[in-house]
């Protein structure tokens, strides 16, 4: 069954923070069960994500690979701490998808200390095939993290 990406909340909405660049790229969050894991980042590719091949844009990729292993790096965390990019490669492997295609990200959380977050993540477009890969380094952050306006 096809996904409805519209019936998903805006990840944004979904924390209950404030990520202004998500909320402009439309990025969703797909929950999975509480014990599964903290679900994973959607996207139906418009106009506005495409490259000049009309391809979802490397910089979109690269964020939606981001923002999943931030995600897995939080949910592994007892405190729930947010996380900030140390550094993170890519791998890209076939064009990222055109214009109405829906991406999913899906990370996950090799190692972790009470510092820092080993992870992975890798974009499957609509028919499952694999688009990018990616592994990253990511630091807690031990400060509040800002709300949402409500």
């Amino acid at each position: 069954m096809p996904l409805d990406v519209d019936q998903l909340k805006l990840y944004t909405a979904h924390r209950g923070i404030s990520i202004p660049l998500l909320d402009l790229l439309q990025f969703r969050h797909s929950p999975t069960p509480a014990e599964q894991g903290p679900g994973y980042i959607v996207l139906r590719v418009e106009p506005h994500h495409l490259n000049g091949w009309a391809n979802a844009h490397g910089g979109v990729i690269m964020t939606l690979l981001d923002v999943a292993m931030a995600v897995n790096a939080t949910w592994h965390d007892e405190q729930q701490r947010g996380v900030v990019t140390v550094e993170m490669k890519t791998n890209f492997l076939r064009p990222g998808g055109e214009v109405g295609e829906v991406l999913e990200a899906h990370g996950s959380v090799r190692h972790h200390t009470r510092s820092i977050a080993f992870c992975e993540a890798e974009l499957r477009n609509g028919s499952g095939e694999v688009v990018a890969t990616a592994s990253g380094t990511f630091k807690y952050l031990n400060r509040p993290r800002p709300l949402a306006d409500a």
